[in-house]
């Protein structure tokens, strides 16, 4: 019997799945697998023409693609917020795409197929303090100008219902973040909105510029960049006719300390500033610290034969990085690189090898800050809190750093805290039993949570509630 709601029977393909909502699939990375989510955003039945990526494992998410070239059968997705891309085909078989990823240097196959939304909250782990339904404040959209021509911002206000109270602007660290700062799957930004929110304050969490439905593109973005971002934010804040704002506060995150700090030297009227994982000294310090160590652990095991060439790698890199934090122009800093390898025992060729590490654009920015002037002018409050496990901004360095130039701006309001077992991503993590900051089910420590929370309430002279 011929079955004529059967479209094989004519010999026809069956449709193909729109181009719409979140498709997902999985990677194989260094022997892992890793999950990929793209959202493709449609507007009624058109083609989709705009997606975000996210990895959650890898700590990414909601990065814009640049151009989505859907012709034909094929598509192609551009990510210079990875920087990759992925390139694939229709297929017919699960009504999906099946291509590859291209990032990192490697070519990674990749099927993709829609996934509704009950079977995508079973593909991610779960995170118990994610704030629950029903909320006891107010969420507000928002959309700004943001530090450059060609910039929007987007994000999300919370507020009492009364839409009055102090206010804190979230600025978040390095890599595309989303208003959530989310990061491994975890919402890092949320969970302290949430709990400040409850507490009377206003919070601004924004998609950063190239990120989530942020306009502009985040990849040749800089410091300074973001930090005119974050300036905006609080200009933004202020104006916004819906609220009644009282003191205002900023609040950044591993590099976002950087530009929290540089916003607040610009505005001495902000009421206080919060650095989270923060860093006080020139970025270029904590690089070679970083390298040392790796090397240091090299040394130790080298025979007494090779350890005159790991110590010359160590004078090697030292060098190279300073080269490039005093350097801005990478054209003009391998120059100067190629023209000191003699004397550093590499030739110039050699040289070129290690050039990339230090003059790709994100990293080359990030040598060359200095937090120490901008430190320097800070008269307003200041809490600094650093996790005991946090390897990439330690506390022994970071918080001495801190005070030290803290007491030079004439600044007696600065409190600073080592929050024990805690990571630079906010968990708890007991030595011995680490986790990584995907597997680890906190979202942001209690303990770090409550020193936040009681700080800011004392300062913006708010009664604590128990919500």
């Amino acid at each position: 019997m011929l079955n004529i709601f059967n479209s094989h029977a004519f010999g026809q393909a069956p449709a193909l799945a729109p181009l719409r909502g979140t498709w997902a699939g999985t990677i194989l990375l260094f022997g892992s697998p890793a999950l990929v989510l793209v959202d493709f955003e449609a507007q009624q039945q058109m083609p989709a023409r705009k997606a975000t990526v996210s990895l959650p494992s890898l700590g990414l998410h909601a990065m814009q693609v640049d151009q989505l070239s859907p012709v034909g059968d094929s598509v192609r997705l551009s990510i210079s917020a990875m920087p990759g891309s992925y390139v694939a085909r229709r297929t017919t078989d699960t009504l999906g795409l099946a291509g590859y990823l291209l990032a990192a240097g490697q070519r990674l196959p990749l099927r993709l197929s829609p996934v509704a939304p009950a079977r995508l909250a079973k593909l991610l782990p779960r995170r118990p303090q994610a704030p629950a339904q029903p909320i006891p404040y107010r969420e507000l959209a928002t959309t700004f100008a943001g530090g450059a021509p060609g910039v929007t911002l987007a994000g999300t206000i919370t507020a009492p219902p009364s839409l009055r109270g102090p206010a804190v602007v979230f600025i978040s660290g390095s890599g595309p973040h989303n208003r959530d700062g989310e990061e491994f799957g975890h919402k890092s930004f949320l969970v302290p909105a949430d709990a400040l929110t409850r507490q009377g304050f206003i919070v601004l969490r924004y998609d950063e510029r190239g990120v989530g439905a942020s306009t502009g593109r985040y990849a040749p973005a800089g410091t300074a960049d973001f930090a005119r971002d974050a300036a905006a934010a609080v200009r933004a804040l202020r104006a916004d006719r819906r609220l009644h704002l009282g003191r205002m506060y900023v609040l950044g995150h591993s590099q976002g300390s950087l530009e929290a700090v540089q916003v607040a030297a610009q505005d001495p009227t902000l009421a206080g500033v919060v650095l989270l994982g923060g860093i006080s000294q020139p970025n270029a310090m904590l690089y070679q610290a970083r390298m040392r160590a790796n090397f240091q652990a090299r040394l130790a095991a080298a025979s007494a034969a090779d350890k005159p060439g790991v110590e010359k790698y160590i004078k090697l890199h030292d060098r190279l990085i300073a080269i490039a934090a005093a350097v801005p122009d990478s054209a003009s800093a391998l120059a100067q690189m190629q023209r000191e390898a003699p004397a550093l025992g590499v030739s110039a060729e050699e040289v070129g090898y290690y050039v990339p590490t230090y003059l790709e654009h994100t990293v080359h920015d990030i040598l060359a800050q200095d937090p120490r002037p901008n430190l320097r002018r800070l008269k307003m409050p200041v809490l600094a809190l650093t996790g005991d496990q946090d390897t990439e901004t330690p506390a022994a360095t970071q918080l001495p750093a801190l005070q030290t130039e803290l007491k030079l701006a004439g600044n007696q309001h600065v409190t600073t805290a080592v929050v024990p077992q805690v990571n630079h991503f906010f968990q708890t993590n007991v030595p011995g039993q680490e986790k990584s900051p995907f597997d680890n089910p906190e979202t942001f420590s209690l303990v770090e949570l409550r020193l936040l929370v009681q700080w800011l309430t004392q300062q913006a002279g708010l009664t604590p509630s128990r919500k």
